[in-house]
């Protein structure tokens, strides 16, 4: 971007607020005329019988043979050591590195579905999806190495009938933190989510199940779409999603004893750069709270609060403000979507979305260990 350009987008905040306030009204207004179809439809039967404990574990890949490496041997171990009927699935979205190749040689226990170009993290873990046939999905990042009791531990919390997800507990080898224990805290409008360090103990709430390291109750990931192409190619679709299972009366559980270790972004980086996935970072959390958030009194503080968080965000983010305007502009485009996703979503709504926050564990103000 010339220095002309973020001049320019800089100069664009107060337009960018007053749309975003616009937005909101009209957001509110469309809400209203839906809400009594919405509640005509809220108490239909569904159902919740607990699934089986096998697992479908889906693995992406782009050129990240050096990571295979690494994490496949691990892998093994762990499907070896939990009990069920388990299988391996690892999508390659069109690695030119060998990985196919070597995956083919080295790991005949693993099925590989090798896609001719690269869909990136929603849709190839859609094509890893459509592929698995157990009542399980588990999603796992290439650039992971899992400990050995990774997957019994992910899968032994199943069988609760209200378990929509477990997710494992993060070691980070670089210097983002994350723990895997994921939270969020409501400030000035916004939604920060963050992960605080997690600690031992069962049926402890997560507000998400990360979309690298989590397993799904099959039936029920369907009934919600799964990772929706309205954040594609990636990021905060996993948050999404389990929002969206949090509001349907479902749960999220942090799993302390199944650990990954992780290089983070180690496939994503290469391909975007650090600006480009900054951007569809923050333009995919705007669309997510279009997409998801319908309690009057947020969406109205996050529209107020707009101008001020776009500054904030860019200062936390180390980038121009003018980032922050481009990556809300190009949430423009996708907006009737989200907002059709949202009215649809209303109709299996069981908890408001501060029912939400209470039952996740998320908690108001700054939390001393939080990293957004």
């Amino acid at each position: 971007m010339n220095a002309a350009a973020r001049v320019a987008l800089t100069a664009a905040v107060p337009l960018a607020w007053l749309g975003a306030l616009a937005g909101a009204l009209l957001l509110l207004a469309i809400d209203l005329l839906c809400w009594p179809l919405a509640r005509l439809g809220r108490r239909a039967p569904r159902d919740d019988s607990p699934p089986t404990r096998d697992a479908s574990v889906v693995v992406l890949n782009w050129n990240g043979l050096h990571f295979l490496r690494e994490l496949m041997p691990s892998l093994q171990v762990a499907v070896a050591r939990c009990p069920g009927d388990h299988e391996v699935i690892v999508v390659d979205n069109g690695s030119a590195d060998g990985s196919v190749d070597w995956l083919r040689a080295q790991c005949p226990w693993a099925k590989v579905v090798a896609l001719p170009t690269n869909r990136y993290f929603i849709r190839g873990n859609a094509a890893g999806a459509t592929a698995a046939s157990r009542d399980l999905l588990v999603f796992l990042n290439n650039d992971m190495r899992v400990e050995p009791d990774w997957l019994a531990a992910l899968l032994a919390p199943f069988g609760a009938p209200e378990l929509f997800a477990t997710t494992s507990r993060i070691e980070m080898q670089g210097t983002r933190r994350e723990t895997g224990l994921t939270r969020c805290f409501v400030r000035h409008g916004e939604l920060r989510f963050v992960q605080p360090p997690g600690g031992p103990g069962a049926g402890q709430p997560a507000l998400w199940a990360g979309g690298g390291s989590s397993a799904f109750d099959r039936r029920k990931y369907d009934a919600l779409g799964g990772f929706e192409d309205l954040y594609y190619p990636m990021y905060v679709e996993d948050v999404s999603l389990s929002w969206q299972a949090w509001r349907a009366g479902w749960r999220v559980e942090y799993a302390h004893d199944s650990v990954v270790h992780h290089a983070h972004r180690g496939s994503a980086a290469k391909a975007f750069g650090r600006e480009g996935l900054e951007r569809l970072d923050w333009r995919n959390r705007e669309l997510f709270f279009v997409r998801n958030v319908t309690d009057p009194l947020l969406v109205l503080a996050h529209a107020l609060c707009f101008g001020w968080n776009l500054r904030k965000q860019a200062a936390l983010r180390g980038v121009p403000v003018a980032h922050g305007v481009r990556a809300a502009f190009a949430a423009i485009p996708r907006l009737p979507r989200a907002i059709w996703l949202r009215q649809a979503a209303r109709l299996r709504h069981r908890r408001s979305d501060r029912d939400v926050l209470r039952a996740s564990g998320c908690v108001s103000g700054r939390p001393t260990e939080a990293n957004s």
